[in-house]
């Protein structure tokens, strides 16, 4: 038992200092995030991909159609695909009164290709607009969310990750999925102002319509299930890291509920962590470093069951990461301006650390669906 405790003890200690060196480099690089805007307007084509999303597409549309943005730019194309609740009906109920709103109906989907991404490009090979705004059906855009995001294309921007937080609802699993998103949006903000972006969300992107043509949209790519987001920013960052930007502004925060089931959740994380076999080894080697940091803490929180050393070292273990944790935290509520449960920190922290010591082997091992039949 000692040498396994002298394993992790040191293990934790090797691990722990990478992760606090690139906890440190999040910390400073999120300084790196720009504000810099353009009184430009440009036309925009908002694509929504929908499947049996009746009961909340209604909403995402009826804010789409009070954007403080010239209506005459605005077009609007929702993909029905294959959807069996009525959500058609409630698409075309908003036609009267949301300018250039169309719908394209899918029947089915060709093989090879994932059915997310076969909606999008159905709908983005049908825009009209310089810039393709993409958000899912379930989501709430603030009323200035199209003039903040096409604000933050300067020349030679090519793409905009923006932020899209969860509302805040009672319960553990709320708290704790908020969390995990703020670490996400941490990420995501520094690795861009690195030029090299890991990840996006799809319920908050924005890009140039030309340039998704010129790298050939999804490419090879358009196969993988997930990735619509993050695995398109890649292919904009590898054609030129300084073309992607974030848009850190909360005015453009796209928030949606978050999954109200544990099952759901992790479906949802399954889903996300299963774009990580696609990454190059800059990302994963500094992941799996991550990932065995964060899974021996746990071992050692397991272990300190029958060994005070081992206690002992899960607590200098997670209290170390604690504290660096809590700077990003802070430094994120700066620049992201996102909120911190700071009454639920320690908590969520823990959590956190079974999360990435069991997660990611879940999104590279179980299979993922998009809705339910996909």
């Amino acid at each position: 038992m000692n040498s396994v405790i002298h394993f992790l003890a040191v293990g934790i200690i090797i691990t722990g200092s990478i992760y606090c060196f690139a906890v440190l480099a999040v910390f400073f690089v999120l300084k790196k995030v720009r504000r810099d805007y353009s009184s430009r307007n440009l036309s925009v084509t908002v694509v929504i991909a929908a499947r049996n999303e009746r009961r909340t597409i209604g909403t995402c549309l009826a804010l789409l159609a009070s954007q403080d943005y010239p209506s005459n730019m605005i077009e609007v194309i929702v993909v029905d695909d294959r959807s069996t609740d009525g959500t058609a009906d409630v698409i075309k109920r908003f036609q009267p009164v949301l300018n250039n709103l169309s719908c394209i109906r899918i029947e089915a989907v060709p093989g090879g290709i994932s059915p997310k991404k076969n909606a999008l490009i159905e709908a983005i090979g049908r825009a009209r607009g310089k810039i393709i705004l993409q958000t899912d059906a379930d989501c709430i855009p603030p009323v200035t969310w199209i003039s903040g995001m096409v604000s933050r294309f300067e020349e030679g921007v090519a793409m905009v990750a923006g932020v899209a937080p969860y509302f805040p609802e009672p319960g553990i699993l709320n708290s704790f999925v908020r969390h995990e998103y703020l670490w996400n949006a941490a990420l995501s903000a520094a690795s861009i102002a690195l030029g090299h972006g890991t990840h996006a969300s799809g319920r908050n992107l924005a890009f140039r319509r030309d340039i998704f043509g010129q790298i050939g949209g999804y490419g090879p790519m358009k196969t993988v299930l997930s990735g619509d987001d993050t695995l398109l920013l890649q292919r904009f960052r590898n054609m030129n890291s300084s073309s992607v930007v974030t848009m850190p502004v909360s005015a453009t925060h796209v928030k949606t509920h978050a999954p109200q089931t544990f099952s759901s959740f992790v479906c949802q994380r399954i889903r996300h962590m299963s774009t990580g076999r696609y990454f190059g080894s800059l990302l994963i080697v500094p992941g799996i470093v991550i990932y065995c940091f964060h899974l021996l803490i746990v071992i050692a929180l397991f272990l300190s069951a029958v060994s005070k050393v081992a206690l002992l070292v899960f607590l200098l273990g997670f209290l170390w990461k604690c504290v660096w944790d809590s700077s990003v935290a802070w430094r994120t509520k700066t620049v992201l301006e996102l909120d911190v449960e700071w009454r639920a920190f320690l908590l969520n922290e823990l959590l956190l650390s079974f999360y990435m010591a069991f997660m990611p082997v879940l999104g590279l091992m179980v299979q993922v669906k998009w809705k339910e039949n996909s």
